[in-house]
C-alpha cells in the first residue's frame, strides 16, 4: 500500500495503519515501510502488510461483499 504523506518514517520502521472497513470493526494492520519517495508527484511511503490471518479475512470478505454488490 502506498500512503501519500510530506512527514516519511524510515525505510525498515514498523508501523501501525488503523483502517475502517465498511460493516466491520476498525482494523489494524501491522506494517513496515519498505520504500519511501521524495521529491516526486508521488511523496510518501510504501507499507509491506505484515502476515495477519483475521485481518486477511475480513478484508477478503469486505471485497465479496462490493463485487456482490456491484454486479
Amino acid at each position: 500500500m502506498f500512503l501519500r504523506s510530506e512527514h516519511a518514517i524510515g525505510a525498515g520502521s514498523p508501523a501501525e495503519i488503523d483502517l475502517e472497513v465498511p460493516g466491520e470493526l476498525p482494523l489494524r494492520l501491522e506494517a513496515e515501510v519498505v520504500r519511501i519517495e521524495r521529491g516526486s508527484r508521488r511523496e510518501g511511503m510504501a507499507f509491506r502488510f505484515i502476515d495477519q490471518l483475521a485481518t486477511k479475512r475480513t478484508l477478503a470478505n469486505f471485497i465479496m461483499r462490493q463485487h456482490q454488490s456491484a454486479q
